[in-house]
């Protein structure tokens, strides 16, 4: 059976979390532009950085790595300069904090698809607050629209 494209790029996403030097959480994104992937981003320590070595990160106040990017800045930071100005989609394994949220808006992200939620939620409001299109990918390709409470088919 044909898998559809929301379906493929959070496969690719996945794909990309298994490349994260993080020890604590394996996070993977793709954004994408008119159906096609222009930039990859995982989390870990930046490159040509030396990788956290198993549970010992250096933890930031708020409890996180503080060393490490978040996939989302990660890919962000690799948009080519011709793609900038058009509209870009971003699908992420996990749901952005709110500093990926805030980088997300400045990158001109109209839509964010995610598979699991992120322990701090209030991100997700401030993205459709500020008119981005929020939606979470179940395995079996079903859209959870969180702007307006409803199911897509896939």
């Amino acid at each position: 059976m044909r898998i559809s494209r929301n379906q493929m790029f959070m496969e690719m996403a996945r794909s990309a979390s298994k490349r994260s030097t993080c020890h604590r959480l394996n996070v993977g994104c793709v954004i994408v532009v008119e159906n096609r992937v222009v930039s990859i981003g995982y989390n870990g320590s930046p490159s040509g950085e030396e990788h956290c070595k198993g549970n010992h990160c250096p933890l930031s106040t708020s409890g996180g790595c503080s060393k490490s990017l978040h996939a989302e800045d990660n890919a962000i930071r690799f948009i080519p300069n011709s793609e900038w100005a058009k509209d870009k989609s971003i699908y992420v394994t996990h749901s952005p904090c709110p500093v990926c949220a805030e980088k997300l808006m400045a990158a001109g992200i109209k839509a964010v698809y995610y598979e699991v939620a992120y322990r701090d939620t209030t991100s997700l409001a401030l993205l459709i607050k500020s008119g981005i299109e929020v939606y979470q990918v179940t395995p079996s390709g079903y859209l959870l629209d969180h702007s307006n409470n409803k199911v897509i088919m896939p």
